[in-house]
Formats: structure tokens, C-alpha cells, sequence
């Protein structure tokens, strides 16, 4: 069948028309004229494969990466960077005016990525057989088959070196790939750098490694912390198991947010994109006013947005569900002298409404998963009374809707984007929220 391309999709899939019902092709771009069949066939839409560009983008290049297209880690590479952020901008604005009403006046051009390419600070990556040894892979586009990949262009330079030399060291002790059914071998490689310091986590089944299989990696320069975690559940969508083995070196590597000095361990979250993470964490300290008596932080992971706001408070409160991360975040506290601020463990919402009702916070930070602020903290944010709400998001849809019922109480202020993730579709934001008189 053949369809002209009209605009981007949420997931970077380009969009056209049949018989008026949207179908999604992956690898198709606006203004396009592309040839495809039908894969999915759903009452309100179509799902298509592309099978010729008849007519193509004037935007469109030849990505850098062999594996584009197989791999489903960054639709867009077909696709030119000022082009790239022109289309997810005006994803972003078209959302929130549908589910929001949002005027795209409080909205901020996009800042850019200063590194299109080599930004990923992190990897998570399906271990697999190839030609006797383990290699590392990523899944093809909707599906649970993977694909062998040699080098991952946007993950750092020094990410990338640290990958391989582990892979190195693994393959001269003649590891395997995972087995479901003896549920023995390595299931993926997790690897995150900061200040060129690296942490490895060996995700496996249920195997015992040598201790000179630790010492030689840990030989390689850089790396500081080794684990190893059981997985052997089948259809799961957590990389981790519940096991986590310190095999060798620190516990956590440290780095810096500016002046800030930070640890954190293999499970706690941080931004994966440092240099932006920086840009991000300086635009929220632009927005909370000085001299606040109480900033209350949602989901505050290992405290870095906390930390880096305090001198703007006489206290600060960060709320975290995972304890790993909340040890962090306190020990960070102390690490930087922030005595007022402090970390606790638990639901986001319910422990936050417990303080709410002992007394008003002047700012009240939130920065949700993708599947953005569920019901009961919807609730607790509307019965704050807070002075001002910033909301870090991730996902264009759940802001836009979480947004439309927080108008109710508040005021959409400014909205600034970052382009975090280049490659790929997806959008941060920082929304400033005033409470309405």
C-alpha cells in the first residue's frame, strides 16, 4: 500500500492515512510518500512496515549507525538534529494544547544537546551468543529478537571502551550467554560512568564466578565497583533480581553536580545524559525563590535536585520508594554539609501526605516515571496550598494530562525543554506551576 507521511508519532514511527485511519510505519518520515504493508490490523488504527520511500524527506541522512532501523534505540538517526528537535518540539506543544490547553507561549524553544552523539552515561544490555563468544545486543523493534551490536553511537566514548574491555575479560574465561532452562549464564551487562569512573553490574542466573574472574576485571582502568545480580525469572521487566552480590571494589562511585560531591550505588537512578542533567538541575534552581522556609521533593532519588537547591531553604525534605537510594541521598546530605536536608523512605504520595497535613511546603518538586503522577498524588498536590510546583517529566502525554487537572488549582507559569536524549523521541521538560489566588 502506498501513504503520504503527515507528521511524527509519540514513539518516533511516522504517521499517514488510510481511508482515515492512522497508520503507524517506524522509518518513515513527514512529507514522505512510502510504500508498505500492514502488519496489525486494530479497529481505530493500522500498523505498517515500510517497504520503499517512493518520496523522501529533504531532512532525511544516512545514519551513522549500521544497526538503525534493526535496533530500536533511536528511530530518529535518519533524521537531521535541527529537524529532529523542530518535530519533537512541535510534538510537545500539539500534546499539551489537545490535553492540556496549554498556550504554547509559556513554552521555551528547546535547549539543544551539546553532544548529539556519545552522551548515554549508562547501559543496559542483553547479553548473546555470536560466533562462540558473548556479545552484547539490543531488541528489534517490537519484538523480543535481538541484534548483535559492535558499537553503540550514542553512548560515551568512554562508556563504550569500558563495555568492550569487560566483554574481553568475560570471554577469555569463556563465559556464556544465558540459559533459560539450566538458568545459568550472563543475562545483561549494566554499566554506568561518571567522572570516568565506572561501575559494572554482572546480571546472571544462578552462577559462581571465580574470585580471579573479579580480579582481572577489576585490572581495567576505571572501573571501581563490581556486582553480580541473580535474575532467573522469566518474563520480567526488571533487569535486576532481588539478589545483588558486591563482588569487588566500592560500593558506590562519587561525582560532581557542580559543587556538589555525589555517591551513588548500581540500583539508584540518575539522569542519563549528565551534561543535560546539569543544565536541567540549573533551571530548577533558577526557578525556586530564595530564602524558602520548606522545599518538599517528590521522588527525589539519590537527592541531587535537593542538594543542589540548598541554600535556597532552611529545609528540605526529599521522599524516595527505593532504600538504596534513600541511604544515598542521606549520606550525600552529609557528605555536602546540607544538615537541613534530609531523605525518607516510602510511597511518594502517602508519606507526603502525612507531612502536608502538619504543614504548607513553598515548593514542591516532582519528577515522575514515564507513567507520570498516579491518582493519589494528583490528590496530594492539590491539597498542598504550595506556593509554586515544578514537574520534571519525561513523557509529553502524562504531563499534559496530569496538567490538565492541576490547572484546576494552578497556574501553567513556563515550560522549558531539553533536548536529553538526541536520536530518539523522547522529550524532558520543567513546567513551573503558581498556585492560583
Amino acid at each position: 500500500m502506498e501513504t503520504k507521511i503527515v507528521k511524527l508519532g509519540i514513539n518516533g514511527e511516522g504517521i499517514g492515512y488510510v481511508q482515515k485511519k492512522p497508520v503507524f510505519i517506524p522509518g518513515a518520515l513527514p512529507e514522505e510518500v512510502v510504500e508498505f504493508r500492514i502488519v496489525n490490523k486494530q479497529p481505530r488504527y493500522l500498523e505498517g512496515k515500510l517497504e520503499r520511500v517512493k518520496k523522501k524527506s529533504p531532512y532525511r541522512i544516512r545514519p551513522v549507525c549500521p544497526h538503525q532501523g534493526r535496533c530500536d534505540g533511536c528511530p530518529l538517526m535518519v533524521l537531521n538534529e535541527s529537524e529532529q528537535r523542530k518535530l519533537k518540539q512541535e510534538n510537545f506543544v500539539q500534546t499539551m494544547q489537545k490535553y492540556a490547553n496549554i498556550s504554547e507561549k509559556v513554552m521555551e524553544p528547546m535547549i539543544d544537546n551539546p553532544n548529539p552523539f556519545a552522551y548515554r552515561n549508562q547501559c543496559k544490555l542483553p547479553v548473546v551468543m555470536e560466533k562462540g563468544k558473548i556479545v552484547n545486543a539490543m531488541y528489534m523493534q517490537n519484538s523480543n529478537f535481538t541484534v548483535p551490536i559492535r558499537t553503540c553511537y550514542v553512548q560515551e566514548v568512554g562508556l563504550e571502551k569500558m563495555r568492550q574491555a569487560i566483554l574481553d575479560v568475560l570471554n577469555a574465561y569463556h563465559l556464556s550467554a544465558y540459559d533459560h532452562a539450566k538458568k545459568k549464564g550472563i543475562r545483561y551487562l549494566v554499566i554506568r560512568g561518571l567522572d570516568d569512573q565506572y561501575q559494572c553490574t554482572l546480571v546472571t542466573g544462578e552462577d559462581y564466578f571465580p574470585e580471579s574472574l573479579s580480579e582481572d576485571l577489576m585490572k581495567i582502568k576505571g572501573l571501581k565497583s563490581l556486582y553480580q545480580s541473580i535474575q532467573t525469572t522469566k518474563n520480567t521487566p526488571n533487569i535486576f533480581g532481588k539478589k545483588m552480590i558486591h563482588l569487588a571494589g566500592a560500593k558506590t562511585i562519587e561525582f560532581h553536580l557542580d559543587d556538589i560531591v555525589m555517591r551513588l550505588s548500581v540500583q539508584s537512578f540518575f539522569q542519563l545524559n549528565t551534561k543535560q542533567a546539569k543544565t536541567m538541575y540549573r533551571l530548577v534552581k533558577e526557578m525556586v525563590p530564595m530564602n524558602c522556609d520548606w522545599i518538599l521533593e517528590g521522588y527525589s532519588g539519590i537527592g541531587g535536585i535537593s542538594l543542589y537547591l540548598k541554600d535556597h531553604a532552611k529545609e528540605i525534605t526529599g521522599v524516595e520508594y527505593i532504600e538504596s537510594a534513600v541511604r544515598n541521598a542521606n549520606e550525600n546530605a552529609k557528605r555536602n554539609h546540607a544538615d537541613h536536608v534530609h531523605f525518607v523512605a516510602g510511597d511518594a504520595a502517602e508519606v507526603m501526605t502525612r507531612m502536608l497535613k502538619k504543614r504548607t511546603p513553598d515548593v514542591i518538586i516532582v519528577d515522575p516515571p514515564r507513567a507520570g503522577l498516579d491518582d493519589a498524588m494528583m490528590e496530594t498536590l492539590l491539597r498542598s496550598k504550595a506556593k509554586q510546583i515544578i514537574y520534571i517529566s519525561c513523557n509529553p502525554s502524562t504531563l499534559a494530562k496530569n496538567l490538565a487537572v492541576l490547572q484546576d488549582r494552578y497556574l501553567v507559569k513556563r515550560m522549558v525543554l531539553l533536548d536529553m536524549f538526541s536520536q530518539t523521541q523522547h522529550v524532558e521538560s520543567i513546567t513551573l506551576l503558581i498556585k492560583k489566588k
